[in-house]
């Protein structure tokens, strides 16, 4: 006997664990259903990605700041890479790390 049962079609549903959070879903009307605090628990997701895209736009920011202000200053305060030929900056590993994929609410449904 199910525990739930899918209130659009009566079907029994399935609990699906999707960025953390449990969902309740129908396999056969795809009808997604949430439980008390786990739309807050989603959206919450959402916000912590673009609060660290903000943070790290605006440290970017603040070294090309302060690359205008002190050119040579700001080189002789960052390394020097010989292997890209370029001065690094906080963060600049940026691009030798995995990305993560932007939070999307869409993912939940996959």
């Amino acid at each position: 006997m199910p525990l739930l049962l899918c209130p659009n079609c009566n079907a029994s549903m399935q609990n699906v664990a999707r960025s953390g959070v449990e969902l309740d879903m129908c396999p056969s009307c795809r009808g997604v259903w949430l439980d008390r605090g786990e739309l807050e628990k989603i959206l919450e997701g959402g916000r912590e990605v673009r609060q660290a895209d903000v943070q790290a736009r605006e440290r970017f920011d603040r070294e090309i700041d302060t690359f205008h202000r002190d050119p040579d200053g700001w080189k002789r305060s960052h390394p020097y890479d010989s292997d890209a030929k370029r001065h690094r900056y906080d963060d600049d590993d940026y691009h030798h790390r995995k990305k993560k994929r932007g939070f999307d609410l869409f993912d939940i449904f996959d």
